[in-house]
């Protein structure tokens, strides 16, 4: 399943129930900040609002984050990234027995019942008491807003846009757990101070831990210790699902592993939510590699055109990716500019993307590393930067890049390249 169905059956739910009433309000501005982004939150809260603040990367074609609100409190909470694990993490930790129940997990991969209105079933159903379901709702929050924070400190030039709909009448269930809105804010970024006072602020709990180099880590720990790093982290779990399964906190197990992630012995991989398929269990994570990260498993018989980018930021990587696999095309995200060359070798995209600046190196001498061989001369190679001045678009040229796009990445910009350069519609 899409990360694009994320929480769909509660949307769905609030969107059914408010048709035969009335057309909700609809409102949508830019937010400067986070701390502009909490005012809004206590404003809603405030003024006794009942339907959704949707927030959106500049450009993005569906909300990366939505908060749910029934009369002021937060009912809950969706995301792009990782909404089936993020669920299933808080019914891991609160209810274990649910967890690993199969025939509820094989009702659950049927009927594809993951999210809030599956958790409110299994409260009707007194599988899951109300003070579970409220700390799931809690927890999912605290997740979100910390994603939000972090997101926040570390978007580069990219605005959020803030759509708010307003329902006049109140179409929600009046049995849901009712959040105080100011607690969870406290507690998100009482979360977040704590996350970057470790100094760990440039790494998301989303992304997964996988070893890069087992030689070298063997010959620097124990055999205890080695055993239990080859066991857990195998690029599949993320942070935060390692902290449940482990019981220890994400930012301790980071910390642990950090001296070994600056050595480029242990790296940090982004991976798929799982998917949810009728008549079978969750599927396993999508495949990752120490140098690059995939939208989805590169097909080898696609006719789809396969597009890398070369981007150490998180962030960019994913509102490219977003942009690129909704044009039917196959994407391949390269984070380490070093080992660049030899996964473009390896997997002869159609189309490169090459962000400016990166750590140990720039674009210029990436693209010129690239135009030396001879099987990537003639392809398309496009600078995306910040920087977009006279100097930057004539030296880039004289690299040997195709074309030049400016930050923020925008939909029509990335399109524009691709029409040009590709054959899609």
């Amino acid at each position: 399943m899409s990360s694009l169905k994320k929480d769909t059956d509660f949307r769905t739910m609030l969107t059914q129930l408010s048709i035969s009433l009335i057309e909700p309000t609809a409102v949508s501005y830019q937010v400067g900040s986070i701390d502009e982004l909490k005012r809004q939150i206590q404003a809603c809260s405030q003024t006794n609002v009942t339907g959704h603040l949707d927030l959106s990367i500049q450009a993005a074609q569906v909300p990366q984050w939505s908060l749910f609100f029934r009369m002021g409190y937060l009912i809950w909470g969706s995301s792009e990234a990782h909404p089936i694990c993020r669920w299933r993490r808080q019914l891991s930790q609160l209810c274990p027995q649910l967890a690993i129940d199969p025939i509820l997990q094989q009702k659950l991969n049927d009927y594809q019942l993951w999210g809030y209105h599956s958790l409110a079933e299994l409260v009707k159903q007194r599988k899951v008491s109300w003070q579970q379901m409220r700390a799931a709702v809690i927890g999912n929050l605290v997740e979100i807003l910390f994603d939000i924070i972090q997101w926040e400190k570390l978007r580069d030039h990219s605005a959020l846009e803030l759509t708010s709909k307003w329902f006049p009448q109140d179409p929600i269930d009046p049995t849901l757990a009712l959040i105080q809105t100011d607690p969870i804010l406290q507690q998100a970024s009482q979360a977040w101070n704590v996350w970057r006072q470790a100094g760990l602020e440039d790494y998301s709990p989303n992304l997964a831990p996988i070893i890069w180099d087992a030689k070298e880590l063997q010959r620097q720990t124990s055999t205890i210790i080695y055993q239990n790093l080859t066991t857990q982290l195998d690029g599949n779990l993320t942070l935060r699902d390692l902290a449940v399964k482990l019981k220890h906190p994400a930012f301790h197990l980071l910390q642990s592993i950090l001296p070994y992630i600056r050595q480029g012995v242990i790296g940090m991989s982004e991976v798929q939510d799982l998917c949810f398929a009728p008549n079978s269990s969750a599927a396993a994570h999508s495949q990752t590699v120490p140098v690059a990260t995939f939208a989805g498993p590169i097909q080898a018989q696609s006719t789809d055109p396969l597009v890398a980018y070369i981007e150490d930021s998180q962030f960019d990587a994913l509102m490219m990716s977003q942009i690129l696999t909704r044009a039917g095309c196959q994407f391949l995200n390269i984070r380490d500019p070093v080992q660049a060359l030899l996964m473009l070798l390896k997997h002869t995209p159609n189309l490169i993307f090459l962000d400016l600046l990166m750590p140990q190196t720039n674009g210029y001498e990436v693209c010129a590393q690239i135009r030396r061989v001879s099987a990537l001369k003639n392809t398309p190679v496009v600078i995306v930067t910040s920087n977009d001045r006279l100097v930057d678009r004539v030296r880039a040229k004289l690299a040997g890049t195709t074309a030049f796009i400016a930050k923020p990445i925008e939909a029509e910009k990335v399109l524009a390249v691709l029409r040009q350069h590709l054959p899609i519609p």
